[in-house]
């Protein structure tokens, strides 16, 4: 049973196209509403079309999927909730927006705890992976239907210097994003917590209202990031992905043809974009230095350190709801897990 009531959130002038309750049959057309808060030139923008394109190609325009970048849609927050309601059939956006329904979600973006990207996906692909999903969609109407749009490992983004110690983070006003989360990561971290919506950290930063940031590697030349905060130290904090969201009702409405179609497509993207971040980022990197970025790694016994912090605050996150008790554990087994 949904735990939201109808959102009001206004979509201005765009025409949500009603879905039939009947399944949908192959001659029928669909027409979604789609969300994302990725800009169009960004990497998550560039697949979100290109998911868009393939759909309309394998169906020969019998489904057509409205895409709105960049927030014209609303927040996380408003997205989810509209993609619970039904008001949004789909939304394209980072994992970690699931913890806006289901709190345990948030363990995808737990810093510091996945070594790296295979070891992310052999954790979405396992038990515990499937159990929150399943959640989801009882307790929600939400369906995860692709979850493997990588992006690129999440490096800290400061005003003035490197993190080259856990001290250089300690107190330092911090932009977040209001998953809870991220806020939880920062209190792990010993950093100060400023919620503050995606479009406007640039602002944010620009005015002092906070000194740090973060952003995944190759979203930090598309949002010019690297104007206001040019310290960019390679954390590897996090290893973000973008999923597919998508209303249960309007998933149910379609064929079991239409279903693997409109999956497939979510998939072939995921890779798309996957692709677009690791060749893309060499040369964004040169485009960010000659721009006046600065990049520095941080030593790996830094990290570690970081590592211990957020280990040092588990039974905090259990007792929150951020992670069930005793995945830490099994999380960290599946490090090097083939």
């Amino acid at each position: 049973m949904k735990k939201f009531a109808k959102s009001t959130l206004a979509l201005g002038a765009i025409v949500i196209t009603s879905m039939a309750t009947a399944t949908v049959s192959l001659a029928a057309d669909v027409t979604w509403i789609s969300g994302g808060l990725g800009t169009v030139s960004s990497d998550e923008g560039k697949a979100a079309n290109k998911f868009t394109e393939l759909v309309t190609k394998g169906s020969n325009g019998r489904i057509k999927i409205n895409h709105h970048h960049g927030g014209q849609l609303g927040k996380g927050q408003e997205q989810m909730e509209s993609v619970s309601t039904g008001t949004q059939q789909m939304f394209i956006s980072a994992g970690s927006q699931a913890s806006r329904l289901v709190k345990s979600f948030g363990v995808i973006d737990t810093a510091f705890l996945f070594k790296d990207f295979d070891h992310m996906e052999r954790f979405m692909k396992s038990d515990m992976g499937q159990q929150l999903n399943e959640q989801m969609i009882d307790e929600f109407g939400v369906r995860v239907v692709a979850s493997n749009w990588f992006a690129l490992p999440r490096y800290l983004m400061h005003r003035e210097k490197f993190i080259e110690t856990v001290e250089d983070v300690k107190g330092v006003r911090t932009r977040t994003a209001s998953v809870p989360m991220y806020v939880q990561n920062y209190e792990n971290m010993g950093a100060t917590p400023v919620k503050i919506a995606y479009g406007e950290q640039y602002l944010a930063i620009s005015q002092g209202v906070v000194d740090m940031t973060e952003a995944a590697a190759n979203r930090i030349l598309p949002t010019k990031l690297y104007e206001v905060a040019p310290y960019i130290t390679e954390a590897d904090m996090m290893f973000p992905q973008v999923s597919v969201f998508v209303n249960e009702e309007a998933w149910q409405s379609l064929s079991p043809e239409d279903q693997k179609l409109v999956s497939d497509a979510a998939y072939e993207a995921g890779v798309y974009q996957t692709n677009l971040s690791q060749e893309g980022f060499a040369a964004q990197k040169e485009e960010i230095i000659a721009k006046g970025g600065k990049f520095k790694r941080m030593p790996e016994e830094v990290r570690q350190q970081f590592v211990e912090n957020t280990r040092k605050n588990i039974d905090v996150m259990v007792a929150k709801g951020l992670i069930p008790e005793g995945w830490f554990e099994k999380i960290t087994a599946l490090r090097d897990s083939n």
